[in-house]
């Protein structure tokens, strides 16, 4: 979903190549904001073809580019797309390794919001949550994102 918005949506958030970096938001408060604003409840409505389906947002909650902070109040309004099973081999990232757009995208949208099963979701936050740390990046802090493959 992540390489998806990068490549489609006009803001190429974190994409060192045509976009702008992404930066840091600490707030703990501010970032339970912004994932309300994109995913809270009555705001999302699982769908059953996605294992475990939960909803995830990017940029992402935890930075300043995050939809929320650019004027998006319900999730409705990013960019929509589901998660697309290829493979049944118990891997998600490799299972689960595409998306496709749900209804009509103009690539001009402030955010995505996607269908990602739930323990994949928690993967990619956990691992940007270990790389803020890894990092040490402080608020406000700029960095560049790049998707690669396992």
């Amino acid at each position: 979903m992540i390489n998806w918005a990068q490549i489609n949506l006009s803001g190429h958030w974190g994409l060192r190549s045509s976009g702008k970096p992404l930066h840091r938001l600490q707030s703990a408060s501010e970032q339970k904001k912004n994932r309300q604003a994109i995913c809270g409840t009555g705001k999302f409505t699982p769908d059953p073809a996605v294992e475990q389906d939960s909803c995830d947002e990017f940029p992402f909650a935890g930075t300043y580019e995050s939809g929320a902070l650019n004027g998006v109040d319900h999730g409705n309004a990013c960019a929509q797309v589901t998660s697309v099973r290829k493979n049944s081999t118990g891997d998600l990232p490799f299972d689960w390794q595409t998306v496709t757009p749900i209804g009509t995208v103009t690539g001009n949208e402030k955010c995505v919001r996607g269908h990602i099963p739930g323990p994949l979701n928690s993967y990619a936050g956990g691992a940007y949550g270990n790389f803020v740390q890894t990092a040490r990046l402080a608020d406000n802090d700029g960095f560049w994102l790049k998707v690669t493959s396992s």
